[in-house]
């Protein structure tokens, strides 16, 4: 467990804390992350921009129900988001994810410390612009929610430093 919080915390490191040469992450995987990281990433949002939005603005009013919302979408990224997570594993920390994280302990682990290191990427003078787009998406599914939010995240990379200087995620491919 120590080892994921590992991985998992790395993300979370400024660039010049990582030696190695970092790879990006799968559109599709980090789709998968955003998604199953909706329910506590919402939460952690409603947490960190409480101070900063009225009572009565989206976020505020429906964080709860919106979270509950999310969470089938949520399980069922798990298996791609936990294939992203074991190629962070093996990036930052040099050895291949063991299979006993593979369980529902890693699952319940990794949820809400992935949705609170998204959350704390945002700064509380950006929560009017979250709640706009928290209102603006909250009819889509989870999953489009997470597709959305890659898009969003590649097209504001121009520099193509990733999150943090830290995850990258690949450039979408030309389809014939």
């Amino acid at each position: 467990m120590k080892r994921l919080a590992l991985a998992l915390a790395a993300l979370a490191l400024p660039a010049s804390a990582s030696a190695q040469a970092l790879r990006c992450i799968p559109q599709d995987q980090a789709a998968a992350l955003v998604t199953f990281a909706l329910p506590s990433l919402v939460g952690g949002l409603a947490q960190r921009c409480g101070p900063e939005l009225p009572r009565a603005s989206y976020l505020m009013a429906n964080s709860t129900a919106l979270a509950d919302r999310y969470r089938p979408d949520a399980a069922a990224a798990w298996p791609t988001a936990r294939a992203a997570i074991a190629g962070i594993f093996t990036q930052f920390l040099g050895q291949e994810m063991p299979a006993e994280m593979n369980g529902d302990l890693v699952r319940q682990l990794a949820e809400p410390l992935l949705g609170s290191l998204l959350a704390k990427r945002i700064s509380t003078t950006d929560c009017l612009a979250v709640d706009s787009a928290i209102s603006a998406a909250a009819a889509l599914p989870g999953r489009n929610v997470g597709r959305l939010a890659v898009v969003a995240i590649t097209l504001a990379d121009k520099k193509d430093k990733g999150i943090a200087g830290v995850l990258h995620i690949c450039r979408p491919e030309m389809r014939p």
